[in-house]
């Protein structure tokens, strides 16, 4: 999108992305806004946000996720850091900070932007942690940004708010698939760049670069490195935002969101010779990005850079209604009014087909079909479809298996998948009205494991005491395929039940089989499915032994032949109570549950779940409950 300079002249959304609200603020000038930092950084390690001046209808964010005021980094933060970047923006009334801080006496780097209104309380408070040990390390030993982004510009020396805006706009338009021919001017000679505390240009050291292989890229200027075309697997850079504009130090705070959809395999020769792309960018990834942009003159002279992951195609919590493209319908193909069990089972097989094939073109989906991966809505065809190279077959394979509901037109499926070299397991529901698809739902616990350059790890995220490292989960228990008896009516209060039961940490009430079994990541242990549920004994089921709500509870289909259900839920590690857990692993989380219920007889036998961890307080772009 080209830029406008004239601000009269912008569009709302413009005006939104530079930082202006419709009704603009009454002044709060350097001092004023350092001072609200401050402010806001005691009451946070106070966990006391009475202290602040908040509007009634407050936002807070964490992470991309919407939080009340109070909860998340609140709950959990200890002291302050050594380390603090400030950038005050009077024209706007913002305030933003790269700083450090101590959450259960680990040490994490800590962004935040606070926005006033008219009335100088405060209206939204943006966070991303970002949890580097190492990186919050050098920062402390840092202590201080360095001086020159500290300086205040003479006016005749600067360049307006909206030049500002647009060259630090160019940095990323250059950096989104990186065309090694493009025009990259727009850096300073002397640019360099910090990310995460730790200087990632014209270093001679010969260390490798992110999680490559690659050593002569660090050695590069800023120019050089995008002449490179090195960069070219960030595939988009979307939801871009300047809320701070700090125009007496000519500096940028600037917000955006990178998507890298792994279809990117190779990375471009630096030092002689091409390589692979690390097995970190198999799968789909999305990175929400903070970066403080310092300007000479035109020219971008130093930028100091954070990032943290987020589910793949996750959104902006302040730009949330940006359309998702959705799919079409494919008009050529004659509908059917109904859909039994074999019509469903056909198109379910269609659809693992369409999805290794990456083409919708054999399947009927009806106007504006609905797609979905990890609770984010994306364009069909987007995400696993563009990575998925085997998928575990119903009837053929071990650890596969299909399940029905002709009474509703939903089918289901769960089994193992591989993207490039990483493994997966899927479950996948797809709704069928008609005879055309109207909406598709994929949820894929991908295995986590810290090998070489990172291994396939999600990035800044603890890992869960019981970790799906792509290890054999061996052959599917036969009783999930097998008929059932006994299915009724009060199988789904029984299902409600088991998620209570979760909730309160209690079997009482939740109608267990005597021989019931539960696995969670793969792991089942030596405790019976009522006392794991209680957290008797050393407990397999360790990682909700802290958890509180058990919340978006959805079910995905209900098999009643084969006496299966899928559901799945949110469930909320808020990491307060005392554990034996390493300090590195409280951090609140939520934990993205999908798991096959069996039940029998009117008593629940198996369960077979995996557990995604998502950031605290996700929630699934679905809206249906039980």
């Amino acid at each position: 999108m080209k830029l406008n300079l004239q601000i009269q002249f912008a569009t709302p959304w413009l005006l939104l992305a530079l930082g202006f609200s419709q009704a603009q603020a009454t002044g709060c000038d350097r001092p004023c806004l350092e001072n609200l930092l401050s402010s806001y950084l005691t009451a946070l390690v106070a966990h006391d946000p009475s202290r602040l001046p908040t509007s009634p209808d407050v936002k807070y964010v964490e992470n991309s996720q919407i939080l009340p005021l109070g909860t998340g980094m609140w709950k959990i933060a200890d002291t302050l850091g050594k380390y603090r970047h400030v950038f005050a923006d009077p024209e706007s009334n913002q305030v933003g900070a790269i700083t450090t801080l101590n959450e259960n006496g680990v040490s994490v780097i800590y962004v935040v932007r606070i926005a006033l209104d008219q009335h100088r309380n405060i209206r939204e408070i943006e966070t991303q942690i970002t949890r580097d040990a190492v990186g919050a390390g050098r920062y402390e030993k840092m202590v201080q940004p360095e001086a020159v982004w500290l300086e205040s510009v003479p006016p005749a020396q600067r360049i307006s708010r909206a030049m500002l805006i647009a060259q630090t706009n160019k940095y990323y338009t250059g950096m989104e698939r990186n065309d090694p021919k493009g025009n990259y001017s727009f850096f300073d000679k002397d640019c360099d760049r910090l990310e995460d505390g730790l200087q990632t240009t014209n270093q001679k050291n010969g260390d490798p670069y992110g999680h490559s292989n690659d050593t002569s890229f660090a050695s590069l200027g800023c120019e050089a490195q995008f002449q490179t075309g090195f960069l070219g697997f960030v595939t988009k850079i979307r939801d871009r935002r300047y809320p701070v504009v700090d125009e007496e130090r000519q500096a940028v705070f600037a917000i955006t969101i990178f998507d890298h959809n792994g279809t990117v395999r190779e990375l471009p020769s630096v030092n002689g010779t091409s390589s692979p792309i690390p097995p970190y960018f198999d799968v789909p990834r999305t990175l929400a990005a903070t970066e403080a942009f310092r300007l000479r003159g035109e020219k971008l002279f130093r930028i100091e850079m954070t990032l943290t992951e987020v589910p793949y195609g996750m959104r902006s919590a302040f730009l949330a209604d940006t359309p998702v493209q959705i799919g079409m319908a494919n008009s050529h193909i004659t509908n059917s009014k109904s859909c039994d069990r074999s019509c469903l089972d056909k198109i379910l097989d269609q659809v693992l087909q369409a999805i290794l094939n990456n083409n919708t073109s054999s399947l009927s989906l009806a106007n504006e079909v609905r797609y979905s991966e990890n609770g984010q809505f994306l364009p069909l065809g987007d995400g696993l479809w563009e990575t998925v190279g085997s998928i575990s077959k119903p009837g053929v394979d071990d650890y596969a298996a299909r399940f029905s509901d002709p009474e509703t037109g939903t089918v289901a499926y769960w089994g193992i998948t591989k993207e490039q070299t990483t493994l997966g397991v899927l479950a996948l529901r797809i709704k069928v009205d008609n005879g055309s698809i109207t909406e598709i739902e994929a949820i894929d616990v991908r295995a986590e494991s810290t090998g070489l350059r990172g291994g396939t790890m999600t990035l800044m995220r603890p890992p869960l005491p019981i970790e799906w490292e792509g290890t054999s989960l061996g052959q599917l228990d036969p009783v999930f395929k097998q008929n059932s008896s006994g299915f009724g009516t009060t199988s789904l209060p029984l299902v409600n039940a088991y998620l209570n039961g979760l909730e309160k940490h209690s079997s009482i009430g939740v109608h267990f089989d005597s021989s019931c079994t539960r696995r969670d990541n793969g792991f089942r242990g030596n405790l019976s499915c009522s006392a794991q549920m209680d957290g008797k004994g050393d407990s397999p089921n360790g990682l909700f032994n802290l958890t509180t709500a058990v919340r978006d509870r959805r079910i995905l289909v209900t098999d009643s032949r084969k006496g299966v259900v899928i559901a799945v839920a949110m469930i909320d590690n808020p990491a307060l109570s005392p554990s034996s857990l390493p300090a590195t692993q409280m951090v609140p989380s939520t934990y993205m549950v999908p798991q096959l219920i069996k039940i029998e007889n009117g008593t629940i036998s198996r369960v077979e779940s995996m557990v995604k961890w998502m950031p605290f307080g996700y929630t699934s772009a679905w809206t249906e409950g039980i």
